[in-house]
């Protein structure tokens, strides 16, 4: 009897052991199985992501590849109507950022440098455009890309029109920041070849260590697919063990395709950890099975977390990013859509001089302080996110007639923070959102483009959308265009306003400043104040300067073979000129090539133009280096907000400007007076050359001659004159 219990405990705990042994196989059979489950869905995640990026990217360079092809369509276009000659085409590729722009003729003539030499006539691509087609494709055997439009005369194809830009302006083109900087994109031919290579990224040594055999499933398909213009991924095994996830798309009907690169654990790299501990636990805790439980609940709970973290979390400020406020923004508008909602856009001012003055880390500081500053201002079931850089976004409820009233209160409690550089100043646009189709993308630009409107107000602005600033918007686009055809065509003219100095009694002209105005072929006469803000905010100023410069120049080398009394002409410098190193080489790049005597030339530097882009010592050595070049300095604007007499001794100027707010008001005052005089005198004292402009009535005229001002420019005695207008007021030169 005690035999047989004895034998029956032993089959009981052989029993027990077994289901013991089985439990833990199948515990780390669930666990293995839920950890590659768990690594499929987070491949599938990356897979779905990389496919979006990667699609955004591809519309983004074919937008940019498009964008360039009508640049080149337009020139063509004025080729072929004599509007444009081909000796204009080097200031055209250069604003069109071409390295190189000819025109080739039927034969495929190389009309490049060796630096892109090749024989067009061989290449396939060419003999298309000839056939009347637009064509973008790799240069063959060189470091670049081709550009081909033809050039058709009375519906005859007579030649094309090509351009080169090497592959680091390809680069530009097709390089984003995504993936918060962890990826990287190159640009494949059909055949696989890498024509752009990827930027440097922490796993490029993967890749540099990629082997494989082209017989390989992987490399098969995505071959086949090349060839067939299919988008599609794969994962890419590196001699390394590691693996990248690999997007390619192709760029438009061009032929070619953009590849996104990213490492396979950017985003399951914490998961993989998650796992591998989940799969440990399960097996040292397999007498514990509620335990387990409980955690493998715990802890896949924390690696969704993880996974939502990296992909909705912003870095800086661990708040919402963009892609999550768009996200969550459009579901709460949909589910309560009767709240009224309203996206506002924020921009923080003078951020960059934070970072430049306080480093980065203070920068950080401060982007963290403003999110926890707007996160107190939400309403229930508002929301706030960091959007690029210094720009936040907001969404709102309630009535659209109080949101302004809201984003002047943003101000208001954003002002109170105090930075490097002074208390936070911030602009602001408002846009309300249609809660039929709330699309808060389109309402996040809306806001930007409202907000930029009034971006230069001090201290803070804000502005809600209309559709007037759709309006305005596209209006000056067709105004760039016209301004870009206007140097084409060279429609800039120059006028002089004399300035007038008092001998015996008698005003005579000596000297003038020069300014510049637009002869439209169809309104005429287009006011300064019309161009020259869009020429300043796109960069197209510092053309403009050079323009008047040089036609400037031209015309005291005609003044002098005509036997003309070469009067001095002053030309104004534009604040984009001085934010450009070594600006003064254009300068003396035309000085040379016109044979001008720079000594007649004067250059007027505003005061504010220099003192918020220099230092005393910077702004010294550029007057000096103006000095070297044989041209005189007049220091313009004195008075209009940065004056100090200080100034008159630190920089050696060779003229000075008073700024027409001096004789605004009338000069009866006994103060007025002795402010002008006082200024008058020191510059005979440091003799400096002194000027009135804006000066309209006999009386300021009466006594700035009597205080001793040598040269007085205004409407008292002539506007500003086109140059044959002025020219008959000139004496011969003998005189």
């Amino acid at each position: 009897m005690q035999g047989h219990k004895k034998h029956l405990s032993q089959g009981v705990r052989r029993w027990v052991l077994v289901a013991m042994a089985a439990l833990l196989v199948g515990i780390g059979a669930v666990a293995v199985w839920n950890a590659v489950a768990l690594r499929q869905a987070v491949d599938r995640r990356t897979q779905q992501y990389l496919t979006d990026v990667s699609n955004q990217s591809a519309q983004l360079i074919r937008a940019r590849i498009d964008g360039t092809m009508g640049q080149l369509v337009l020139t063509a276009e004025d080729l072929a109507a004599g509007v444009l000659s081909p000796e204009g085409l080097h200031a055209r590729a250069s604003f069109a950022k071409f390295d190189e722009l000819a025109v080739v003729g039927p034969a495929g003539e190389n009309p490049f440098t060796e630096d892109y030499s090749v024989n067009l006539g061989e290449l396939p691509a060419f003999q298309s455009a000839l056939n009347g087609t637009r064509v973008f494709c790799p240069l063959p055997g060189k470091d670049g890309f081709l550009y081909l439009v033809p050039l058709a005369r009375d519906g005859q194809v007579t030649g094309v029109l090509a351009g080169v830009k090497s592959s680091e302006k390809m680069r530009a083109i097709i390089d984003n920041d995504c993936f918060d900087g962890q990826g990287s994109t190159c640009v494949l031919d059909s055949d696989g070849t890498i024509l752009v290579s990827p930027t440097q990224r922490p796993f490029s040594a993967f890749i540099a260590a990629t082997q494989y055999s082209e017989t390989e499933g992987w490399a098969q398909e995505m071959q086949e697919g090349l060839r067939q213009g299919r988008a599609g991924n794969v994962l890419l095994p590196t001699a390394d063990g590691e693996e990248i996830w690999l997007d390619y798309r192709p760029i438009g009907d061009y032929g070619l395709y953009v590849a996104t690169l990213i490492p396979r654990d950017l985003i399951a790299a914490d998961v993989d950890l998650s796992t591998r501990r989940t799969i440990g636990f399960a097996v040292g805790a397999a007498i514990l099975l509620a335990l387990l439980s409980a955690g493998g609940i715990i802890y896949q709970n924390w690696t969704r977390a993880q996974m939502r973290r990296v992909a909705f979390s912003d870095p800086v400020t661990g708040g919402y990013n963009n892609t999550r406020f768009l996200w969550e923004g459009e579901r709460l508008v949909r589910q309560r859509p009767a709240e009224g909602w309203a996206v506002i856009a924020l921009n923080l001012k003078d951020f960059r001089l934070v970072n430049e003055v306080k480093g980065e880390e203070n920068g950080d500081d401060l982007l963290r302080r403003v999110h926890r500053t707007l996160l107190q201002q939400l309403g229930e079931g508002e929301l706030a996110a960091r959007g690029e850089g210094d720009t936040f976004y907001l969404l709102a409820h309630g009535p659209q007639e109080r949101l302004a009233a809201r984003m002047e209160d943003l101000s208001t409690r954003l002002g109170d923070i105090d930075t490097a550089v002074g208390r936070l100043r911030v602009s602001q646009g408002g846009c309300p959102v249609d809660p039929a189709d709330p699309d808060l993308g389109a309402a996040e630009r809306r806001a930007n483009l409202a907000r930029r409107t009034v971006a230069e107000e001090y201290p803070s602005s804000a502005a809600l959308f209309d559709g007037s600033f759709a309006v305005r918007q596209e209006e000056e686009i067709e105004r760039l265009k016209e301004l870009e055809q206007a140097f084409a065509r060279e429609e800039f003219c120059i006028y002089l306003q004399p300035k007038y100095r008092q001998r015996d009694g008698h005003a005579e002209v000596a000297g003038a400043e020069a300014l510049v105005r637009w002869v439209h072929p169809g309104r005429g006469l287009v006011p300064p104040g019309e161009f020259i803000p869009l020429c300043e905010r796109t960069g197209l100023i510092r053309q403009l300067d050079l323009l008047v410069f040089e036609k400037v120049c031209l015309l005291l080398k005609r003044w002098a073979e005509q036997g003309l009394a070469e009067v001095p002409v002053s030309v104004n410098v534009s604040r984009q000129h001085m934010k450009t190193a070594h600006f003064l080489d254009s300068y003396r790049d035309i000085l040379q090539r016109t044979g001008v005597d720079a000594h007649r030339l004067e250059l007027e530097l505003t005061e504010n133009v220099l003192f918020t882009t220099r230092e005393i010592g910077e702004a010294r050595d550029l007057i000096e280096r103006i000095h070297q070049l044989g041209m005189h300095c007049s220091l313009d604007d004195f008075g209009a907000g940065y004056s100090s007499l200080g100034l008159l001794k630190d920089l050696p100027v060779d003229t000075l400007k008073l700024d027409r707010q001096f004789f605004a008001d009338s000069l009866h005052s006994p103060r007025s007076q002795a402010v002008v005089r006082s200024i008058l005198s020191l510059a005979r004292a440091l003799d400096i050359e002194s000027v009135a402009e804006g000066i309209e009535e006999e009386g300021q005229a009466a006594f700035l001659w009597e205080a001793g001002c040598d040269l007085i420019q205004g409407y008292l005695y002539a506007p500003p004159l086109p140059t044959a207008a002025f020219e008959s007021l000139l004496p011969p030169a003998n005189n």
